[in-house]
């Protein structure tokens, strides 16, 4: 045991564990976000209501979950002592009690924190991996470079804070990358199989993760053939653990996937995946000057995760990469794949997200890592090559202070401010009204009698605990008369904002806001905004730092939180 300690504390203290505490470090701070809480602010995150319930649907014949049901099986895994406790305490195995055995506070954030940590330790496997990918191309220090650039990724900060799938899917990816990388640059087709092996966990844990396999390694194996003389000599032994890394991935999705124990309710979640899930949310038009768009905003938004001179690192490491003739192709992988991605996923499905363009921005940052080494180490000793380590250290401070910022974000969400404010302004039993998803809401101050009201049946609504669940139109206001109204900028921007706008930025709006457009609700949330509603707005919560930047991500991060009182309350 002695030895195996001192062995882990020598690679903690090597320069790669060093980092890898680093970017741990950065990924930890306000890990505790909205918590604790019986729901989280984590918009799509799986954790802490769905995950249990994906398990079950999965499992139920005809039935199905948004997402294959990998990682949700490994948080139903993890979080066994917890729910296990919930069951033997609840009074009896139906849903109503099992329902409200789990929405309690403790119950949730155990559920939450778990699936939180999950993915901040998924974040470290995603900046090992790559740096590996580095190390296997230009050497160990490369991969150093590489580990430093892909740890200051500002949304890859945000994600690993996240129930979200983002982080563990890109994990499995990234690993599925090194093991491709190596069967190109070793010459050794074996690794195949486990680069399948890493596929297909990736596909099993978010279907979308797919498009990073089904062009991206078409392509770099004909770059090898077409690249290295050593594959064309060698065709066979490569044909044949292309085929048996092809069969045991595709096994693989479909045993994990329900194509044995659920075959209908796997078609059916493969038809809403192609479907409602991805064409009711296309923010670009379907032309092709809409795909132009998408690819416009695709190489815009490289700003978004790293600074714009990381930029021109990726360029020299893509140069850098190819420098070996043997590792030529393996030095296309991480393009490839991301290349692929882009033509499968974010021009199919028209969105340019953050979250689309996550896998992308990782991979690239293996040539940024790549291209930062090469202009550090690789320029002959001379004045030169001073200036550019010394450009080098406020580049990584300012990728730096872009992640510390989304970690302040969060340890300053203004839900927090709004919270404080209810809590010292309501008075008990006073009516509070509030719409939409619970993510995108402050917590509610418990002396309040709060109200959600929607259109949508209460049946296919996130239970809010202590709340009456009313299903009327927003705009009969006048009928409920609430003494206040909490609205966040995410809920009412499709009221609000002008499509004019929008469609200048060569986006469109999805079918739900072309809806609100439409909706009589529009004039409501415009005149309750504007004052004209019979409501004043009693405080305002938003990011007021001069310092620090507002870092909006999800519509999730930096939302703007209006509180409205009755101005007449007879």
């Amino acid at each position: 045991m002695s030895g195996r300690l001192a062995r882990l504390s020598a690679r903690i203290r090597s320069p790669l564990g060093l980092i890898l505490c680093g970017v741990l470090l950065l990924h930890a701070v306000g890990l505790w976000w909205g918590l604790p809480s019986t729901s989280g602010w984590d918009d799509d995150g799986v954790a802490p209501r769905d995950f249990l319930v994906g398990v079950v649907r999965t499992f139920t014949p005809g039935s199905y979950y948004t997402y294959p049901p990998l990682h949700v099986l490994i948080l139903t895994a993890l979080t066994l002592p917890v729910w296990t406790a919930e069951l033997v305490l609840a009074p009896s195995l139906s849903p109503e009690s099992l329902v409200h055995a789990f929405l309690n506070v403790p119950c949730m954030t155990a559920f939450a924190l778990v699936a939180r940590a999950v993915a901040v330790a998924m974040s470290l496997g995603v900046v090992y991996a790559l740096a590996k990918v580095g190390e296997e191309l230009r050497g160990r220090r490369a991969g150093l470079m590489v580990a430093v650039v892909v740890g200051l990724n500002a949304p890859f900060t945000y994600y690993a804070h996240t129930s979200n799938l983002e982080v563990p899917y890109c994990c499995w990816a990234s690993f599925a990358l090194l093991y491709f990388v190596r069967a190109l640059a070793r010459r050794s087709p074996v690794e195949l199989r486990s680069a399948g092996v890493f596929a297909a966990l990736a596909v099993s844990t978010k279907d979308q993760a797919a498009a990073l396999f089904l062009l991206g390694c078409p392509l770099g194996l004909a770059a090898w053939f077409a690249l290295d003389a050593w594959a064309r000599e060698n065709p066979r032994p490569i044909l044949k653990q292309v085929a048996l890394a092809g069969a045991l991935s595709l096994g693989m999705v479909l045993a994990i996937d329900g194509a044995v124990y659920n075959p209908l309710g796997l078609r059916a979640r493969i038809g809403f995946m192609l479907g409602t899930a991805s064409q009711d949310h296309a923010s670009y038009a379907e032309t092709l000057s809409g795909r132009f768009f998408v690819l416009r905003d695709a190489v815009l938004n490289f700003s978004r995760f790293y600074p714009a001179p990381f930029a021109a690192l990726a360029c020299i490491g893509l140069v850098a990469a190819g420098g070996s003739r043997s590792k030529r192709a393996a030095g296309l992988a991480p393009l490839l794949l991301s290349v692929s991605f882009l033509a499968l996923f974010n021009c199919l499905a028209r969105r340019t997200d953050e979250r689309f363009l996550l896998p992308q921005m990782l991979f690239l940052g293996v040539y940024a890592g790549l291209g930062l080494d090469a202009a550090l180490f690789s320029v002959p000793a001379s004045a030169g090559r001073l200036l550019l380590r010394l450009a080098a250290l406020p580049l990584l401070a300012w990728a730096l202070f872009e992640c510390a910022a989304v970690d302040v974000t969060l340890l300053c969400d203004t839900r927090y401010d709004a919270e404080a404010w209810l809590r010292a302004h309501v008075r008990p039993g006073e009516s509070l009204e509030v719409y939409g998803n619970l993510v995108y809401l402050p917590r509610l101050p418990a002396q309040a009698r709060v109200v959600r009201v929607d259109k949508k049946p209460v049946d296919k609504r996130s239970p809010l605990v202590g709340a009456k669940e009313l299903v009327a139109p927003f705009e009969d206001i006048e009928q409920r008369k609430p003494q206040w109204i909490v609205l966040t900028e995410t809920q009412v921007w499709p009221y609000l904002v002008d499509p004019s706008e929008v469609q200048r930025m060569g986006r469109i709006l999805t079918p739900g806001q072309l809806a609100a457009q439409r909706d009589p609700a529009r004039e409501y949330f415009r005149d309750l905004v504007a004052e004209r509603a019979g409501y004043r707005v009693a405080h305002v919560s938003e990011w007021t730092s001069t310092f620090w930047p507002v870092v909006q991500i999800h519509a999730s991060t930096g939302q703007r939180v209006r509180i409205f009182e009755r101005v007449n309350s007879s």
